[in-house]
């Protein structure tokens, strides 16, 4: 009986010896692994920047808005207008806003906004002239070459206004701004 207590302890002893054996060879290529991952890793580590792998180019929004700015060499003055863009230009790439816009400087473009201007040696169509025509005030608008169009009557009899403002009228007044048109034609209405 004490040779087979003898037999079993020693082939307990034989089999924990295989498994110390095999856990240590595990360990030791467990830890060479994890070296080798540490070194790779730092290798290809570039530290405190981030790389971008996506880019989605920015396209016209249909919330966007256009500011226009024209320069009126003619006359000197500047108009700005902020607008909602054409429908036409929705979802278009800053390229294709610029083809779009050919006679223009596209001078900033984002998804939001869209900025441009030009010069133009031209008058600018802000200068109106008021006259006496079938009896009503008639609005006249000074082309390129100093000529006024007509534009249209008024509303406002010239019958009721004070003999001053009537030989103004037979004259013309001259008047630039479309505010300005519109406060003055108030004061006679």
């Amino acid at each position: 009986m004490k040779k087979w207590i003898l037999i079993g302890a020693l082939i307990f002893l034989f089999l924990a010896s295989v498994f110390c054996g095999f856990m240590i060879n595990s360990y030791i290529n467990f830890s060479k692994k994890k070296e080798k991952n540490i070194a790779i890793l730092a290798e290809n580590t570039v530290e405190n920047e981030s790389v971008n792998t996506t880019y989605i180019e920015p396209v016209v929004s249909p919330n966007a808005e256009i500011v226009s700015t024209e320069v009126f060499n003619k006359c000197g003055h500047t108009i700005t207008k902020r607008e909602e863009v054409p429908r036409e230009i929705i979802n278009l790439n800053e390229e294709s806003v610029k083809e779009y816009y050919k006679d223009w400087n596209v001078d900033k473009f984002s998804s939001d906004e869209i900025i441009i201007s030009r010069d133009n040696n031209k008058i600018c169509n802000e200068h109106y002239i008021l006259r006496e025509s079938d009896g009503y005030i008639s609005i006249s608008v000074k082309n390129d070459i100093g000529e006024y169009i007509f534009k249209g009557l008024t509303d406002i009899p010239v019958q009721y206004l004070p003999e001053e403002d009537i030989t103004n009228l037979e004259c013309g007044i001259e008047i630039v701004g479309k505010e300005n048109l519109n406060s003055f034609l108030e004061n006679f209405e």
